[in-house]
Order: structure tokens, then sequence, then C-alpha cells
């Protein structure tokens, strides 16, 4: 290489330092998008970048030949030489030592070029564009909305649960010109979930080699990379990691979301595994590709438990009129490979026409509307196998696009936030019972597809027609069934649950709606966010106010009602985040006075031959109590003759006088009764405060008791409790009024009070420890009080 401007001699001492980083921008190279690296040079002891030179990962560049550009085009100053060079890594000054000139190469740290590098990078980053779901805004939001609904339903389904990446299937989509492309799910060994679609099982079987032998798969080095998608991933981000472009997308288009851990993110690389623009086609295809697989995997999931099954093929198509066509075991055919001695069977009608194309049989009809029906009644006689959550799923899908489609995206005429806890009911309770123009939505899709429906998803609709949304109390869990009462129409069921029977505890209180399917009560969604029944008892109270039915069992018609069930739904998301901003804020504490609580003492000196005449008078005042009187001690409780209500407790000892108050209030004007009683007897008087304890901090030792683990260590714990709760029985408390349990048991108006207090003791103690709980039932077997 002939350089441009003759070299000028520079101090011995002069060293270059260089590195190769990776940039942390995205470029466009047609289709692709690539991440390019960098080769930068820098001139000490000046720290001047003399040179830097741009790699496209498609044509590499030598670090001899950008070490040449920069001495002989430096961006600083005149050509020039180095007396020596210093590089990160032995392959870098591997190929410099074997390059002409021989200038020493030394391999240590370039702290000064990282610094470099990151101002570099840092610039790179302000002026990167944000990702997107839409592309450069050629992806229409609807497109992404398919895309969205499919991967929710398919992250509910966990296929991976069921199968190896290593059981692919077979893919042609002829609308797309995919033809023996390879699916594979991921997601077995519990780390990344979702498909990955190759463009052929070689692309797969390259793949997977690459992956085991932990980098890039070799490529043939006479063939460039060409820019054509080889993978197509579709795989599920947690919202934290999604970037906030992305988030802000989904929030403005309302993509439905199946939970936390389920963002789905598209994405495509060609054969050297060089990321690629996803283009709306892609979109489809993976949309087209997810529906299918979902369908056949309901239908033949006991395939993939067979260590060496018949391969099965099977084709379907969506309203977009996508033929995808799925095998598997993956096969190659007899004309793609002379070797492979599997030939596939004959193409059924369904296999082979289009919903919309004329029907084989002559009729003159659309396929859709003579044999389509007919053609895939032996697929649904398949579909036994599929759990009634996943056809569901399905069917919610169904219904959600066909009122888009029909009715516009804001049929519902809500808007569902991105609430995880809420989204679980939400979503469900609309598709199934929101009407327009006095009609469900759901009969409306009904009405148009009844003839494409199974038997038992005739049934489905059926049923969901009789569910109703309530407010519903835990009254018994064992595993895999939950009894529930409803708190409004008084119904009583025993719903047949998995994943309730695991996380629900007695007493607690839901927001869900029940079905009654085959003569099995289910939950048909439910609020992700149970409560307390003290807590719950305000929207129990707003929905029979709203419903004038303050004491009479609400009728189950009623609530099935849209505008009852929206009123039910906003009640109980308010009271949630009442609740939890009141856990959040612990109140001030207040005696029954209403006085904020404040433990006082004070404190006296009297000459100790005094005792007896203080203690005397002490006994004449109104409301005192003689308590307990030792050589060493008197103890005498002033109380409220009025009520009862202990205003506080005075010990007299040897020479010694206390006052123990919870109020300032009190503390004072029990001193002035006592110092007034004991004139010219009392003196050095003094006084101490003490706040009461934080009630987050009882709150937090409350929902997280300490682990006990020795069987003498929960007697203790028992043994504590049993005390505790025969002393409770007497004690007048702030939630009663001021009353005593026993005194609130004997009243009409605080007895709902009390019970509801008890629910909440129970469904504290169903939390704990099976060996340290306490039997509610005693304490209201004591007061009188059924269950």
């Amino acid at each position: 290489m002939q350089s441009p401007l003759p070299f000028r001699p520079r101090p011995s001492s002069l060293e270059w330092v260089g590195g190769r980083y990776r940039l942390p921008a995205e470029l466009r190279d047609g289709d692709a998008v690539i991440r390019p690296e960098v080769i930068l040079w820098l001139e000490l002891p000046s720290d001047l970048l003399v040179g830097s030179t741009l790699i496209h990962p498609r044509n590499p560049v030598s670090a001899a030949d950008s070490l040449e550009a920069a001495m002989q085009r430096p961006d600083e100053g005149l050509a020039r030489r180095p007396a020596r060079i210093r590089v990160a890594d032995e392959t870098m000054a591997a190929e410099l030592r074997a390059s002409p000139g021989g200038i020493p190469v030394v391999v240590a740290a370039v702290p000064e070029l990282d610094s470099a590098f990151e101002q570099l990078a840092m610039q790179m980053e302000q002026t990167m564009v944000e990702p997107s779901y839409l592309g450069d805004g050629d992806i229409p939001p609807d497109a992404v909305r398919e895309l969205f609904q499919a991967a929710s339903l398919l992250f509910r389904s966990a296929p991976w649960r069921h199968m190896s990446d290593q059981q692919v299937l077979r893919v042609d989509i002829p609308h797309f010109e995919i033809d023996g492309a390879c699916l594979s799910v991921i997601g077995a060994g519990g780390d990344s979930f979702g498909l990955l679609l190759f463009d052929s099982i070689l692309e797969y079987e390259s793949f997977v080699l690459a992956a085991e032998r932990g980098g890039p798969a070799e490529k043939d080095e006479d063939i460039d990379p060409d820019g054509i998608v080889s993978l197509r991933s579709l795989s599920f981000d947690r919202k934290k990691d999604l970037p906030r472009s992305m988030l802000a997308e989904i929030e403005q288009h309302r993509w439905p979301v199946a939970g936390a851990k389920a963002y789905p993110v598209l994405f495509c690389l060609d054969d050297a595994q060089i990321p690629l623009v996803t283009t709306e086609d892609d979109v489809r295809m993976m949309t087209a590709c997810t529906r299918a697989f979902l369908a056949f995997f309901a239908r033949h999931r006991e395939l993939f438990a067979m260590d060496d099954p018949e391969p099965v093929t099977e084709s379907s198509s969506g309203e977009d009129d996508v033929m995808v066509t799925l095998t598997a075991p993956y096969v190659v055919y007899e004309d793609e490979d002379e070797d492979d001695e599997w030939v596939e069977p004959p193409a059924s009608r369904l296999q082979q026409v289009g919903r919309n194309d004329p029907c084989p049989c002559g009729s003159g009809k659309k396929y859709k509307k003579c044999h389509l029906d007919a053609d895939q009644e032996p697929q649904r006689d398949a579909a036994r196998a599929e759990s009634i959550h996943e056809m569901d799923n399905r069917l919610v899908l169904a219904i959600a696009r066909f009122a888009d489609r029909t009715f516009g995206r804001d049929w519902a005429g809500l808007e569902v936030e991105a609430d995880e806890a809420l989204v679980q009911l939400m979503v469900p309770w609309v598709t199934w019972t929101a009407t327009l123009g006095g009609k469900r939505v759901a009969d409306a899709y009904l009405e148009r597809n009844a003839g494409h429906l199974s038997e038992e998803e005739r049934e489905w609709f059926d049923a969901q027609g009789r569910a109703w949304l309530s407010v519903f109390e835990i009254t018994s869990v064992e595993r895999g069934r939950v009894g529930v009462r409803d708190l409004l129409s008084g119904q009583e069921r025993s719903v047949a649950e998995e994943l309730g029977s695991e996380s629900l505890v007695a007493r607690d209180v839901i927001l869900a709606r029940i079905l009654e399917f085959r003569g099995t009560p289910i939950f048909g969604g439910m609020y992700g966010r149970s409560l307390p029944p003290s807590v719950a008892a305000g929207v129990v109270d707003a929905v029979r106010a709203k419903l004038r039915l303050r004491k009479r069992d609400v009728p189950i018609e009623r609530l099935q009602d849209f505008r009852i069930g929206l009123f039910l739904i906003e009640e109980w998301t308010d009271t949630i985040d009442a609740y939890d901003e009141r856990r959040s804020t612990p109140p001030v504490l207040h005696n029954t006075d209403g006085d904020p609580l404040l433990f006082v003492t004070d404190s006296f000196q009297f000459d100790a031959a005094n005792r007896a005449e203080i203690e005397k008078r002490l006994a004449a005042l109104e409301g005192a109590d003689i308590g307990e009187t030792t050589a060493q001690e008197s103890e005498i409780v002033f109380l409220r003759t009025s009520d009862d209500t202990v205003l506080g407790r005075v010990t007299v000892s040897a020479g010694v006088l206390h006052i123990e108050t919870n109020s300032e209030k009190r503390a004072d004007a029990l001193r002035r009764r006592v110092s007034d009683a004991c004139a010219g007897m009392l003196r050095d008087e003094k006084r101490d405060r003490q706040e009461a304890p934080s009630l987050s901090a009882a709150a937090s030792t409350a929902s997280s008791p300490p682990h006990v683990e020795s069987p003498e260590e929960q007697a203790v714990v028992r043994q504590y409790k049993e005390k505790h709760y025969q002393k409770w029985l007497d004690m007048p408390l702030p939630a009663l009024d001021g009353k005593t349990p026993r005194d609130a048991a004997r009243s009409a108006k605080s007895r709902r009070e009390l019970d509801l207090l008890l629910r909440d003791i129970e469904n504290r103690e169903n939390r704990l420890p099976e060996g340290t709980r306490f039997d509610v039932r005693r304490l209201r077997t004591e007061l009188g009080l059924k269950d």
C-alpha cells in the first residue's frame, strides 16, 4: 500500500494503542440489520485518536490493513509510524506481527482506548433508532395485534411442557412460498419459551450443531450471506426487559399480553445469524404458523409422548385463507430426497382447497359453504385432548377477532388497563358478556359460525351464557377443588380448579365468574387478587345498594347483566387500590376516645411510711378497681364507670408511684386526680413518653411469620394463642366500636362486624403453618355465633 505523504519521524517513545469493538448501534444493509465493529487507534502520550475503521460483518477488514490506513492517512496530522503498538488480544497481535514493517507489538490492557470507545458508544446510542413492533412503519398495527393474540394463546397453552425442542414439525405455507420449513418448540429447559421457524431442516440441524459447539456454525467461505431469512423466532420477554418504545406501542394499540413474562418478540436472522428487518410478511407468516401449530398440538398432543410415532399431516387455514400444512414428526417427501422412503399420504380436500375456493364436489358453492364442516369433523373428534381452559382461550381469541372485524376495534367500549391481575378476569368476561344492539357479541359469533363448531364447543357457548360474575368467599380448599359461597346470590359450589387450589385458602374472598359445564362448576375468569373478608364486605354492600337489595339474595340474572358486572369490577379494582394505599401508609393509632395513641408513664417519689395512706386515698377515688396487692407492690386500675373503659393503671411500691396511660389527654387527667388525692405526699414528678409501635412493622411480621420447625416450638406458639384469644374475648376493640367480642355477640347491630373480624382472623391463620394455627371455630362456639 503506497503512502500518499512521506512519513515524518516521531520520537521513539511514541506508542499506538489499538483495539476492536462491537458498536451498540444497528445499521441497515438492504433488509438486513447488522451490528458493525470498529477498530480504533489511539496515539500516546497525546491521547489523539488517529484512526478508525468501520467493519461490515460481511466484508471483514484485517487489523493490519486498518493500521496501515491509520499510519498513511491519520485523522490528525501527517502520516507517521509508531515506535510500538499495544493491543488487547493475542489474535490481533499475531495478525499485526505478520505484516511488513517490523513494529514491535505488545499484548496488554488498553484502558486508554476503552475510555475513548465508551464516549463513542454513548454518542452513537443517543442517535440510535428506537426498536419498534411496526418496523419502519410498514407493518400495520392490526397485523401485530393478530400476532399478539396468537402469542398470548401460545403462552397460555405452554406446549414446551409436553415437547422437547428436538420434536420438530415440517411446515409448508404455499402462500408465502414456504416449502419444507422446520418448526421447533423451545422452552423445555425452562429458559426461553416460544417457536423457532427454520427455512429448512438443514438450517435447523446447523443451528443445533452450532449450539452444541458453543459458537456459530461453520459456513462455506465461497458463499456470502444473501440476506434471506433463515430463522424466524417468536419468543417471550419479561416486561421489565422490553424497550420503552415497544411497551408504549403495546399500551397505545392495546395489544393483548398473557402476563408480565409473556411479552412477544419476533426477530429474523439470515444464514450468517445476522439480524434482518422484520416485514409484514414475517409477522403474518408467524401468526399463521402459530395458530396452525396450536390447533395441531391440541388435536395430537399424545403424538409427542410417543417414542416412534407414525407421521401425521394436517392442514388448516384461518379466516385470512392462508393454508398451513404441518407434519409431525418432520418428513422429507419422496421428490425431495431419493433416499427417504416415506411417501406423502393422499391429500384430503381440506389439505388441497382454500375456504373460498370452489368445492371439489361440483356443487358450485364455495368450499366453506359446502363440505368444509364435514371434512373438519374428524379433526374435531381428535381434539378431545384439548383442555377446557385451552378451548376457552381459543374461543375467546376467535370471538375477539370476529368482533374487531365486524364491529370495529372499540366494540367493547372499554379500555383494559395493562394490569395482569385485572386482565385475567376482564378479557374473558368482556368477550363472553359484552352486548351490542341488545345481543351478546358471543351470540353473534355463534350464529355466524355454529356450523363450524363441534358439539363440545357449542355446549361451551351455552354454559358461558349461564355464567355469572360475583364475589365469592372460599369455604374449603383441597387439591384440584375449591368450595365457594356467593356472598351476593347465596349460591354454593364446589369448583374444579387446579391452580386456585394451590394458592387460595379458606376465607379468601375473590371476584370471579363461575359456569357449569357438563355438570362441573368451573371458574371462567378470576381477578388475580383476593381480599380479606372485612375489606371485601365494602364491595358487597356497594353492589347491594346499587341493586337495592340490602338483605335478600341477589338473583343470578341480575349478576349476568353487563352493566352490573362492570360496576362490580370497578368497585373491586378501586377497593384493591384503596386497600394497598392503606397498607403502604400506616394509619395513626388512637385509643377508644379517639386520642392519638401514646404510652405515657408519670413517676413520683414519696416517703415509704406514707404508702398505706396513699393506697387508701387512691382506692377511695371514683372508678378505682383494686388489683393485685403484695408486700412489694399494689395495683389500682381506673375505669370509666359509664362504659368500663380502662383509663389508666397506677402502681405503688416502696417510695415510688407510677401512673401508666395510653394518651397525653388521659395522662393529664389521671395525674391531676392522683396529685389532688395525695396532696403534699408526692414529689419529684417525671414523665416518660413512648410512641406506639409501627403498624407497618407489625403487618410485615404478621404477613411473614417466623418459620417454626419443631413440634415443641409450634406447641409454644399455639399455647400463646390460646391464652391471648381467651383474654381477647373480653377486650374492648376499636374494630367493634370499643365493645368486647362478648358484648358485640349480644348486639344485633355489632354481630356482623364481629363475624367479619372472626373471618379475617381465620383467613390469616389459614396462611400460617398448620401446626401453629388457632382454631377460630372455638371462638365462635364461645360467642354463640354460627359459621
